[in-house]
């Protein structure tokens, strides 16, 4: 940004931070994507936190006192994405327990990073149910709420599915979710993209050329937001 010393005075004026989110499928590159612009706008001046939005507030504690009660034949430290039956207790009561954390958690953080320039979110809200729609959890019962919750800016990353597997099986660690379930969750993307007016980005190309494409959206959008002071949509 060759305007730093400006954005960094009228970023005073903002009373909020502005939200980025980086959502996509698997091996789309989300978590190197928003460190790598992380660096970039702190570089520049701009005071910015990258958020991990693949952690749990207290979801964690509760799948380990109970899960081997709600999710029985669950295969422990397997690989194998484990799909409940459509109407099962996990399916239905899962998803709730889910949608309380993230909430808590995208304010706690608001809170916590309030200071911060930027938040930046590695992956969000809407990601955490996209993926349990293509695990058969029963989830569309609370779409308004997970889908209505947004941050101000949206980057969403693409790739075919078949290079998203590919990145998945050369992970080695990571759940081997199928060509079908990864269907599932691209499409769901795409139509956020289009519903929120977020761009996609086709990260199957060149690092370096996709990272400059989002850059220079950003740049313009977050110079512009900072500039003008505009009061944080996303909440």
């Amino acid at each position: 940004m060759n305007k730093s010393r400006k954005l960094n005075e009228e970023r005073k004026k903002r009373k909020k931070p502005i939200t980025i989110a980086f959502l996509g499928i698997d091996g789309t590159g989300k978590s190197t994507h928003a460190e790598k612009i992380a660096s970039w706008l702190q570089a520049n001046g701009i005071k910015c936190k990258v958020i991990p939005f693949h952690k749990w507030v207290f979801a964690d504690m509760l799948k380990k006192r109970f899960g081997k009660h709600v999710d029985k034949g669950r295969e422990e430290e397997s690989l194998k994405p484990y799909a409940p039956r459509r109407y099962s207790l996990p399916a239905l009561t899962k998803p709730l327990i889910a949608l309380i954390d993230n909430v808590l958690m995208y304010y706690l953080s608001r809170w916590k990073y309030r200071d911060y320039d930027i938040q930046i979110f590695d992956r969000f809200i809407c990601a955490t149910f996209i993926k349990s729609k293509a695990l058969n959890y029963h989830v569309e019962w609370i779409r308004p709420i997970w889908n209505g919750i947004k941050t101000e800016v949206g980057v969403v990353l693409d790739i075919p599915i078949e290079r998203s597997t590919e990145m998945i099986k050369g992970r080695g660690d990571h759940i081997l979710y199928t060509s079908e379930q990864l269907s599932i969750e691209r499409k769901e993307y795409i139509e956020i993209a289009k519903k929120h007016g977020y761009p996609v980005f086709n990260t199957s190309e060149p690092f370096e050329l996709v990272h400059d494409r989002i850059k220079k959206y950003l740049e313009i959008l977050i110079s512009y937001k900072l500039i003008m002071g505009m009061e944080v949509e996303g909440k």
